[in-house]
């Protein structure tokens, strides 16, 4: 429906006719010119043929006042009834008898009433031409600016259908591109599942392509929808180089990687350097002091002092091999990450008091050395923190090994955090970079109170045979109690979930 002008502009138009325009002027002589003829015949009493009266002659009048509606709006018609009217009144109130006044009168309110209403249809038409012109010139100015920054972008960009054929393409994508253009379709420029992936509504976060000059781009596609003029959607496709900053991340990750590799290799050399040579030295010294203590001849009182000297030597080699051991334990490259991680718990449990049970499922596959060790060092933070923070009285560890993804939990029933006072210490940030380093995620939840989990997934790739295996319970043991306590063997069992969880 047309809009509806209002009153200031009807005003407006009323009071500012088309003085200016010639074929105004002829539509006014026009209507003199009718009024005139009309009233000389009344004033010479003619009747038209068949003793029709003259006031019909009246209704010429509305031809050039809706001529002038059509033609002027409101304003054309308003001015040129009231010059009507305004002819008409010498006529309406000195020559015409009752009759033809009422004759005459009414057929001149008709022609105002409708001129008026016609020129107000008129003004309506207009007002909504004129709303069109200025929305399509608002189109037209908005498309240029669109196609001059398209067209102008270093970016490359791609418009395509829904179906994913080209529909456009701006030089830098012709540039990047080449004559892989004239294909037309989107699948056959960057592939088909990433074509997909695009289309879809789920974009790739990274591109892999190689340029028209052979150079390989790292790209980042951004997807924005336009409304296409035919109906449905257009999508018009930017890419982003990324190039640089992926290459920087890859060295980022390597210097990392490097980084954790040295890391290890330092702990695996002084564990070494400690059992190799500290270790041996005071092992040999101890008994050396046993053996001059079971002497003949040595007094009561120096073979106590003997026997007080090797006991101290015994304390001090236990320690250092806990260090070693925390270092680099042995039974990691020699027995895996299950047996690694029980005895992680059992010096846990002998350390805090705390109650630690650990469960696996599944067959171990050959993790590989770092990722294996990335694994045990994630659970050795896990189970520091819970030391540190947790004030747990048991925590639990669950290992399942599968075909894609090792997954272990370490549960506790400490006092747990707020979700909006996550932890972000300096373990969890190792744990996180750890697990990203392995190509695995981290996830910590806490409930106050009820304890903390933290889930960390790392993919193994790696294709093993079914099984299960059910961990052991490894009881709290009093403060300061002895060296470490045999490990049960695993035994048969149905197993349990996927995921790492670490307490934070």
């Amino acid at each position: 429906m047309p809009p509806v002008p209002t009153f200031r502009e009807v005003l407006g138009s009323v009071l500012r006719p088309p003085l200016r325009d010639h074929r105004f002027w002829v539509i006014q002589a026009l209507i003199l010119a009718i009024v005139s003829g009309h009233l000389a015949l009344d004033l010479r009493g003619v009747r038209l043929p068949g003793g029709i009266p003259d006031y019909p002659t009246v209704g010429l009048f509305l031809l050039p006042v809706i001529y002038a509606a059509l033609r002027f709006g409101l304003g054309g018609a308003c001015a040129s009834a009231a010059w009507g009217t305004v002819l008409m009144l010498p006529d309406l109130v000195v020559v015409d008898s009752r009759f033809d006044l009422w004759g005459d009168g009414t057929l001149l309110a008709i022609s105002c009433v409708v001129a008026v209403a016609v020129g107000q249809r008129v003004e309506r038409e207009s007002a909504a031409r004129r709303g069109l012109e200025s929305a399509l010139a608002a189109h037209r100015s908005a498309e240029s600016r669109f196609r001059a920054i398209f067209e102008a972008s270093s970016v490359p960009a791609l418009v395509v259908d829904a179906s994913g054929r080209l529909r456009q393409s701006n030089p830098a994508a012709s540039g990047l591109f080449g004559r892989r253009l004239e294909q037309g379709r989107l699948a056959e420029l960057i592939g088909g599942e990433p074509a997909g992936q695009l289309l879809g509504g789920s974009p790739p976060g990274q591109l892999e392509l190689t340029s028209a000059s052979h150079a390989p781009l790292v790209l980042h596609p951004l997807v924005t929808t336009l409304p296409d003029e035919g109906g449905g959607d257009l999508f018009q496709v930017a890419f982003q180089d990324v190039t640089a900053e992926a290459e920087r991340q890859r060295l980022t990750a390597a210097y990392a990687a490097q980084a954790r590799h040295s890391q290890e290799a330092d702990r695996e050399r002084i564990a070494r350097d400690i059992h190799d040579e500290p270790l041996q030295t005071l092992i040999y010294l101890a008994r050396r002091l046993e053996a001059a203590g079971q002497e003949g001849g040595v007094p009561e009182g120096s073979r106590d002092e003997l026997e007080a000297l090797r006991v101290g030597i015994l304390g001090v080699v236990a320690e250092l091999r806990r260090l070693a051991d925390g270092l680099r334990p042995p039974a990691l490259d020699d027995l895996g990450l299950e047996v690694s991680l029980r005895q992680l718990a059992q010096a846990f449990a002998v350390r805090t008091g705390v109650r630690a049970e650990v469960r696996a499922r599944g067959r171990e596959p050959n993790l590989g050395r770092e990722r294996r060790t990335d694994v045990f060092r994630i659970v050795q933070e896990a189970l520091n923190n819970v030391e540190r923070h947790a004030s747990a009285a048991r925590v639990s560890v669950w290992i399942v090994f599968s075909a894609r993804a090792l997954r272990v939990r370490v549960v506790d029933d400490g006092q747990g955090f707020l979700a909006e006072s996550s932890p972000t210490g300096g373990g969890i940030v190792a744990m996180t970079e750890r697990a990203a380093l392995a190509g695995g995620r981290v996830e910590i939840t806490g409930i106050p109170g009820r304890g903390t989990a933290l889930r960390v997934t790392v993919p193994t790739g790696i294709n093993h045979e079914p099984g299960g295996r059910s961990g052991s319970v490894v009881p709290a043991a009093p403060a300061g109690a002895g060296g470490p306590r045999p490990i049960p063997a695993p035994q048969a069992r149905p197993g349990s979930d996927l995921a790492i969880v670490a307490q934070a």
